[in-house]
This record gives structure tokens, sequence and C-alpha cells, in this order.
């Protein structure tokens, strides 16, 4: 059988978390018998130079991509294939799955595209590859065939997910990865995803691999899963990465429900919407280890939201904060600055509403208009050409990069000073000092705040 080596693509983050995407394409082809290596190029450190003397022994080699990355992928390809002409290369990935003949256009050195969900279509097509058979009968690929580009069927999104492996966490160096302050109260820290799929239509977001309908894992599946990390790898704390955790309340119930029954000592968060939760859940939630929700609140403005399609209320994301803070657990926001409509009133406007809500903690990020998003369609309709994939490659407010998107009333420079303006009035107030104060009850909430107050020091350096 072939050897196989994964490889996710290096993005040099403080906080380098798991490529959970490949990590379940690696258990797959493990459970088939396959010889799976993984290389975890961003928590290492590698540079893509480095890399192609790591996988000498591999027949096939798959890599994995968002449009931030994929400039950084491009360049291990061509190094592997430099060292190695015969080596077959495969990408896989969000943006691939989105523009695979722009993909495949950019660099000769790839020879397969896979889209959508992997863990068939990759068992499919190494069986094709090994006994030389046409890749026509793989669904779900690109490639090319006589100087043109071939994409196969789609492949349906029927997969049984309770059928999946649990995570190769063994094949990554688990012991580097690290949640994103104000996350991380205990460690070892590992991160899952137990469902897929997203029904509501944010224009920000894309949904190539997983699409609009919602799936998800059944309460017995994730809590073995969660045991089996704590077993294997003392797992203390979990982060689900899930899209919208408690879509199906009834399940996110029975998952807690799940935990409290089998004894589980475990620090847990997850992300959600603000119109998503009530407060028997919330409190069953905090009863069986979680401690924070992290809600996307995005924009203080209507309007904006109403473009953002974000289909949401501001008193619907004051209801949510509250009854979440009355049971015990520590709110996050999540708000976007640099929308189409966006002005200093409306990003002042929602600053001062990040403040009355009292949050634990907030995040504000530019707003970024990726590859299959409407934002994107706006953006490109407003410009003329396409963004340059490198221009992604944007690590936050404190990095040198500067951010795609711009409009007529703001300007990049704008949008960085604005950003660092948010993060300097919420955080830099002494009611939210002695609000942090009060709210300290373990060694764990006092080393999120000092890794919380690192992070924070790096977005508002002097503007």
């Amino acid at each position: 059988m072939f050897k196989v080596a994964l490889i996710n693509p290096p993005q040099f983050t403080k906080y380098p978390q798991p490529p959970m995407g490949l990590a379940l394409i690696a258990a797959v082809l493990g459970r088939e018998g396959y010889q799976v290596t993984l290389l975890d190029a961003n928590a290492l450190r590698l540079q893509p130079e480095g890399i192609a003397q790591l996988v000498t022994d591999a027949d096939v080699v798959g890599l994995t991509a968002m449009t931030p990355t994929v400039t950084a992928a491009i360049s291990i390809v061509r190094h592997l294939k430099r060292a190695k002409p015969d080596l077959t290369i495969v990408l896989g990935g969000a943006h691939a799955t989105l523009l695979p003949k722009e993909t495949l256009a950019a660099a000769s050195e790839i020879d397969i595209i896979l889209r959508g969900e992997g863990e068939e279509t990759i068992i499919e097509l190494l069986r094709a590859l090994e006994y030389k058979q046409p890749l026509d009968n793989v669904s779900g690929i690109s490639y090319r065939k006589d100087g043109k580009v071939i994409s196969t069927a789609a492949r349906s999104s029927t997969i049984d997910l309770d059928s999946l492996p649990f995570l190769a966490y063994h094949l990554l160096p688990w012991r580097r990865y690290r949640p994103f302050p104000p996350h991380g109260r205990a460690f070892p820290f590992a991160a899952i995803i137990t469902s897929r799929g997203c029904p509501y239509k944010c224009s920000y977001c894309s949904k190539p691999i997983f699409g609009n309908k919602f799936r998800g894992q059944s309460p017995e599946r994730v809590v073995a899963e969660v045991v089996y990390y704590q077993e294997k790898f003392g797992i203390k704390e979990l982060g689900f990465y899930d899209d919208v955790f408690t879509l199906n309340k009834k399940r996110a119930y029975a998952i807690a429900d799940e935990i409290l029954k089998r004894g589980l000592k475990i620090c847990w968060t997850c992300e959600t919407r603000v119109d998503l939760v009530d407060k028997e859940l919330l409190r069953h939630m905090k009863q069986a280890g979680c401690y924070a929700v992290a809600y996307g609140i995005e924009s203080a403005s209507p309007e904006i939201l109403n473009i953002l399609n974000k289909d949401i209320t501001l008193e619907q994301v004051e209801e949510a904060v509250d009854i979440t803070r009355e049971v015990g657990l520590q709110t996050i926001g999540y708000f976007m600055i640099g929308s189409p409509g966006e002005s200093p009133e409306t990003i002042s406007r929602t600053i001062q509403f990040a403040k009355r809500l009292k949050l634990d903690f907030a995040q504000f990020a530019i707003t970024t208009p990726f590859p299959g998003t409407e934002l994107y369609n706006l953006y490109l309709k407003n410009r003329g050409n396409d963004i340059p994939w490198e221009n992604f490659v944007y690590e936050g407010v404190g990095s040198k990069m500067t951010p795609v998107f711009e409009t007529n009333g703001l300007s990049r420079t704008d949008l960085q000073y604005w950003t660092k303006r948010a993060y300097r009035e919420f955080y830099l107030r002494p009611s939210y000092l002695w609000q942090r104060i009060r709210r300290l009850t373990s060694i764990g909430d006092l080393k999120v705040d000092i890794k919380g107050l690192s992070m924070l020091l790096g977005n508002i350096r002097p503007m």
C-alpha cells in the first residue's frame, strides 16, 4: 500500500490550532491500513524549504489550505516536486474546494484537487492511484487530463459522522497546541468538531466543505471521544469548535448530560449564536464543565447586521449575554470592524455596546471578504479584479500585514486605528479591571487573564 504523508502549512501564529481535518483523514487512512505520517508545519514552525527532506519516503503527499495558507502550501509543493518529481501531490481544504481550476492553474506541481469532505474520497483516490485505474470514477476531485482540468461529480454529504474514527492526535505535536485567549484555563488542550453544516447565511461565511445542512454526532459518540482524549493524552481542557454548538439545543443538553453521567472532570468552551441559548441549557452546560461561551455579535448597527445577513437583534444579544453571565459562565463577544456600510459612528457605537454588555472578553477583528462569500463578491463588484491570495495572510491588528477590505469612508489605516482603539477602550477601563478581579475564581482564570493581557498589549501598540 502507498505511504502517505499529510502536511499542514505554516502560519507562524503564537496560538497553533490542531489541523482537525488532516487529523481525521490520517485516522481514516490508518484504519484502512495505510502507513501515515502527519506533519504540522505550523505547530512545529517549519519553513517550506525544510519540509521536503522530512517526507522522503512518501508515495503520496496530501496538504490542506485555506486562502490565508494556500501560498505557503504552494511553496511546499514546489519544494516537494523538486526533491521528488514523481511524487503525487493532492491538495484539499476550503480554498481548493472553492477554486479548483484556479488553484491548479497557479501551481502545475499540484496533481489532484480533493473537493469537499474527504474521508471517502481519499480512500477511493488512493485505490485508483495504486491500481492505476482511471480517475474519472472518483467523485469529488479535479485534475488535469490532456491539458484540460477535469472535475468529477461532487460527492454527496451523506457520511455517518458516528462512524468516523477519533482524531489522530497521536500523530500530532499535541502538547504544542494553545487556544486563543481568553480560552485556555487548563492544559493539555485539545479541540474537536462534533457537527457539520450550518443553515444560516451570514454574508462573511462560506461553507464549501460541510454545506448548509446541519449534521451532528450522537451525544454518546461525542463524549466517548472526550473520554479517549482524557485517557490517552491527559487532556484537561477541550474546545468544541463547532460552528454553532447549540444549534440543536436538545443535542447540546444531552452532551452535557452525558459528561455528567460519566463523572468527567474537564473544562470546555464552545461558540454559538445569541438566539440559540436559554437559561436551562446554559446552566446545564456549566454543571458539565463549560466555563465560557463565545457569541458572534459582529456589530451594534442593525443596518450592518442586516447587510451581514446575521438575522439577530441587539435585544437578543443583550438577553443572551445577561443569562449567560447570570448562570455563572464567562461571556466572549466577537465583533467585526469595517463591514460594508461601516463608518466611524457605527464603529464607535459597536465599541460602546460591547462595553455596556459587560462582556468578560471582547475580540475585534477587521472584516475580511474570503473567497466564496457574499462579501467577497461585493468587494469584487466595487474593485473589478481578484484579490491576490497572499493578501489574506492577516494575523490581527498587531501584525505588519494590512487588512484586505477597505471602503470609501474607511482606509486600511483607518481600520487598524479603530480596531486598536476598540481594544484600548474596552479593556483599559477601571470598571473592567475591577470586573475581572471580582470574577477571578481560580488559578486558571488568573492564567487566562495574564495571557489575555499579553495579547492585548500586542494589539494596542502605539497607533
